[in-house]
């Protein structure tokens, strides 16, 4: 309320000014009436120098010069005091006039004088901008919950159309149903975290123990019905435990992408290997594949949302390129303060590797 109320007080302040610089016109113009008419006159003696009637016909002399000359320069100085002032309003009301919903990027004007106008351009920009920070998170939100759930959703497809191609008997078809309620609850835990990584970023990842063998062997269970219907066999290498402090949710779901990532990238009949150690004490998570690999040139730009690739990019397996998975990934891996990056497989293929801190790491 207190810059409107600044606003309000400079425009009265300026017909106030006015309002003075017409009156001391006025009064001045009077005194030159009064003088030029009295100067050489002398009086009778006995008689009233300046009678009432002769005073007010001077005074209405006066009012009838000095009103419009006052009204004049009232008005002048009345809008050279309020000129800035309602030319800023002007491009304010443009400004705001112009934003739509397609548009949230658009702000008031601000000169940085810290005026009363400025001051309530930037509280305003403030509140646009964390408006517009609202509306990209929901965004967001939705573009990851839509790629993430097209996993869990293909494999309770995979498992049901594999079950369905013969009959079964009922402790079967109790498996099947036992696997596909998993999924809906891990779809469940995706939405969530998902949800609580759109609101909070980094803030929302709720660090605990697990061990990363573990995590990579359950990622490799949940991939393996995909890998089967594209003939790629899911390996992971032997290894020792790895006790970390991460949140176990997100980490599947980074495991997740890299997984399917490698398997729609992959040739028929070829392997995916998981690797899971450390390096000088910071674990690791390696995911090699058979691929075409990713240029050198194409290494940085495959983690920017939406980004494709181009030629022997697009042209592996499945044709799909790059969408939001790579980009998640390295999201919920900065978070953990860690590095994912791509390099050339040893047998060929892609090689995305996951470092995380060695503050990660915890004693086995």
């Amino acid at each position: 309320m207190n810059a409107p109320l600044t606003i309000g007080r400079g425009l009265g302040r300026a017909v106030v000014m006015a309002t003075i610089v017409g009156v001391i016109a006025f009064a001045v113009i009077h005194g030159l009436i009064i003088y030029i008419t009295e100067n050489g006159e002398e009086c009778a003696p006995g008689v009233l120098e300046d009678p009432p009637l002769e005073i007010i016909q001077q005074g209405a002399v006066a009012l009838l010069v000095a009103a419009p000359i006052g009204v004049a320069i009232a008005t002048l100085l009345g809008n050279r005091m309020t000129h800035d002032t309602t030319d800023r309003l002007d491009d304010v009301i443009a400004s705001a006039a112009s934003m739509t919903g397609e548009r949230l990027d658009a702000r008031l004007p601000s000169t940085g004088s810290r005026d009363a106008l400025d001051r309530l351009s930037v509280a305003i920009n403030a509140m646009l901008g964390r408006i517009e920070g609202g509306v990209a998170a929901q965004k967001q939100f939705a573009a990851d919950a839509s790629h993430e759930l097209r996993t869990p959703l293909a494999v309770i497809s995979t498992n049901l159309e594999v079950a369905r191609r013969k009959p079964r008997d009922a402790a079967h078809w109790e498996h099947v149903a036992d696997e596909a309620l998993a999924e809906v609850h891990r779809m469940n835990q995706l939405v969530d975290k998902l949800l609580v990584l759109s609101r909070a970023g980094a803030a929302g990842l709720q660090h605990e123990p697990c061990e990363l063998r573990a995590l990579a062997s359950a990622a490799t269970d949940r991939a393996s019905a995909v890998a089967k219907t594209r003939d790629i066999v899911l390996e992971l290498t032997a290894g020792g435990e790895v006790e970390v402090e991460l949140d176990r949710n997100a980490m599947a779901i980074v495991l997740d992408n890299l997984l399917r990532n490698a398997i729609d990238h992959s040739p028929r009949g070829t392997a995916v290997a998981i690797t899971v150690d450390k390096l000088a004490g910071a674990p690791r998570i390696i995911v090699d594949d058979h691929g075409p690999g990713v240029p050198a040139d194409m290494r940085v730009r495959v983690f920017e949302p939406f980004a494709r690739g181009v030629h022997s990019v697009t042209d592996r397996a499945s044709g799909t390129g790059f969408g939001l998975g790579l980009a998640i990934c390295q999201r919920i891996v900065l978070g953990h303060a860690g590095t994912i990056a791509i390099a050339d497989a040893p047998a060929g293929g892609a090689r995305f590797v996951i470092t995380l801190p060695k503050t990660a790491a915890r004693a086995a």
